[in-house]
C-alpha cells in the first residue's frame, strides 16, 4: 500500500490550535520533506533494538552493515544522521535470502482462490464457463474528516476515485451522494473523479462525503498465438505511438541500455514483453513501498533499491517497453480480490493489430497452476476483480487542485483540501466497501 495513513484520526487531539497543524500542507517542498522524514523515523540503534528482537541472530555489526550496503535494510541520511525506513524490519524477511522458508520474488506460486480467480477468466474464454468473466460491482466509498481548529470557518474540495470507462469497465451508476452537488471529471484528467465543494465539519463533528455506485468489471485474456498471428508493425506515425513510447518526466524514462540487454537480439515485440516481465519478476521482490511522492525517479528506485511494489515495478515495465519502441501505459486503482482489498497498479501494453493487452507485474508467474495458461496468465490477462481509477500517472484533477497532492503519482484514496492548504494524513480517513459483487452471464 503506497500511502498509509502515518498515524490515527485520534492524533488530531494532540495538535495544538496555535499554529498550522503538521498535515496541513501549504507548502510542497515542506510537505515532501516531513513525508520523507515520516518514512525515515527510525534510527540505526533504534532499528537494531527491534533487530535484536525479531531476528536476534541479525544483531551483528557486520550483518546490519551487509544488509544496508544490499539495500534489505532501506536507510536515508537526515540532518546528518542515517535513519531507517519504518517499514524496514516488516520488508526484511521479503528480501533477505534465507531469512525465512518463503522464496523471494515474485514467482513463487499463488493459492488456490488466486489461480481460481485466473482459471475463470481462461474458462469463460474457452467457452466452458459464461458467468466467469464479468461482476457487476456495487460499492460505497466515503472520506471522514473530523474537526479542528485549523479547518473553522473554511471550505473543502475533495476529490474521490471514479471508476473509468474501458473495455474491462463499463455501466457505471452512481445510485447515491450524499450531497447533491458534484462534479464528474469524466475525459478531462487521467485521474477519474467525482468532486465535491462543501464546508469544513462544525466544531465536535466530522464531515462525511461519499457514493454508491455500480459498475461492471470485466477479466480480460489474450492467447500467445492469437496475439503473435495478429500482430503487425506499428504505425510510428499514429498519435496513439508518438504519446505511449514517450518519456513522461519523472516516473517514465528511457532505460534503452538495459532494455536492450533484457531482450538481447529479440525484435517481436510480444516476446519481448514476455522478456522485460520475467526479468522484472525474476529480479525485483516486492517490498513495503516509501511515499512515492518522496522518490525522485519510481524506475530508477527499483533498480538502485533492487525492490519495488505494484505501482513501482509497473513504472519500471512501462519505461522498459517505452524504451525498446512498444507502446506501454498505466492502469491502477483498488484490487478487489475477496479477502485481498487493497491499492494496485498495473500496465497495459500495445500490439499493433490487437490492441491493449493487460500486464500485471506484480502478480508474477504462477508455477503452481495446473493449467499452463494460468501459470502465465498475468503478462498477457487480467481477472475481474479491479476499480481502475487512472490511466496515467502525476495528472492534473479536475476542478484543479491548488495545492500540493496527497498522491502525487497516482489517485486511489481521494484527495482533500482547505484554502490554506492539502490535507494530508492522518486528518481524514477513506474506507471503499464492497455491497455487492455479482456474476453475469456475458459475450466475448
Amino acid at each position: 500500500m503506497k500511502n498509509t495513513i502515518i498515524a490515527g484520526i485520534a492524533a488530531l487531539t494532540a495538535l495544538g490550535a496555535s499554529a498550522a497543524p503538521s498535515w496541513l500542507e501549504a507548502d510542497s517542498a515542506a510537505a515532501i520533506d516531513s513525508r520523507t522524514r515520516a518514512d525515515f523515523p527510525l534510527t540505526i540503534a533504534q532499528f537494531r533494538a527491534q533487530l535484536a528482537e525479531s531476528y536476534p541472530q541479525l544483531d551483528d555489526d557486520s550483518i546490519v552493515a551487509d544488509y544496508i550496503a544490499k539495500k534489505y535494510i532501506e536507510t536515508r541520511e537526515i540532518d546528518g544522521e542515517r535513519r531507517v525506513f519504518r517499514k524496514a524490519l516488516r520488508n526484511l524477511p521479503l528480501l533477505a535470502p534465507g531469512l525465512t522458508e518463503t522464496p523471494v520474488g515474485r514467482n513463487k506460486g499463488a493459492s488456490r482462490q488466486r489461480i481460481a480467480y485466473v482459471d475463470s477468466v481462461i474458462g469463460f474464454y474457452d467457452g466452458t464457463n459464461p458467468r466467469g468473466n464479468a461482476h457487476r460491482v456495487e460499492y460505497d466509498f466515503t472520506v471522514a474528516v473530523p474537526y479542528d481548529d485549523a479547518l473553522a470557518g473554511d471550505s473543502l474540495s475533495i476529490w474521490l476515485p471514479l471508476p473509468f470507462g474501458s473495455p474491462r469497465q463499463s455501466d457505471l451508476e452512481i445510485l447515491w451522494t450524499s450531497h447533491p452537488q458534484y462534479v464528474l471529471s469524466g475525459d478531462r484528467s487521467i485521474h477519474n473523479t467525482i468532486y465535491f465543494k462543501l464546508p469544513a465539519p462544525a466544531k465536535g463533528d466530522t464531515l462525511h462525503v461519499g457514493y454508491s455506485a455500480a459498475y461492471v468489471a470485466r477479466g480480460q485474456y489474450f492467447a500467445p498465438e492469437f496475439i503473435l498471428a495478429n500482430m503487425k508493425d506499428y504505425d510510428r506515425e499514429s498519435e496513439l505511438y508518438r504519446q505511449y513510447t514517450a518519456t513522461e518526466a519523472p516516473h517514465i524514462v528511457r532505460l534503452d541500455s538495459l532494455a536492450r540487454a533484457i531482450v538481447g537480439t529479440e525484435r517481436n515485440p510480444f516476446r519481448q514483453s514476455e522478456l522485460v516481465y520475467d526479468y522484472i519478476t525474476d529480479k525485483y521482490p516486492w517490498a513495503g513501498a516509501r511515499e512515492y511522492s518522496t522518490i525522485d525517479c519510481i524506475p530508477a528506485y527499483v533498480i538502485e533499491s533492487g525492490h519495488g511494489d505494484c505501482g513501482q515495478v509497473s513504472l519500471l515495465y512501462i519505461s522498459l517497453m517505452r524504451s525498446l519502441g512498444v507502446p506501454a501505459r498505466w492502469e491502477s486503482g483498488w484490487m478487489l480480490h475477496p479477502g485481498e482489498k487493497n491499492y494496485h497498479d498495473w500496465a497495459e501494453v500495445y500490439f499493433e493489430g490487437v490492441g491493449w493487452v493487460p500486464v500485471d507485474v506484480s502478480f508474477g508467474r504462477y508455477p503452481n497452476a495446473i493449467d499452463p495458461r494460468a501459470r502465465n496468465f498475468y503478462s498477457h490477462g487480467m481477472d475481474t476483480h479491479r476499480f481502475a481509477t487512472n490511466h496515467g500517472v502525476c495528472g492534473e484533477l479536475f476542478p484543479k487542485k491548488r495545492f500540493v497532492r496527497s498522491e502525487t503519482v497516482d489517485f486511489q484514496a481521494g484527495e482533500i483540501e482547505s484554502s490554506r492548504g492539502n490535507l494530508f494524513y492522518p486528518a481524514w480517513d477513506h474506507t471503499l466497501k464492497l455491497i455487492s459483487v455479482t456474476p453475469l452471464e456475458s459475450e466475448k
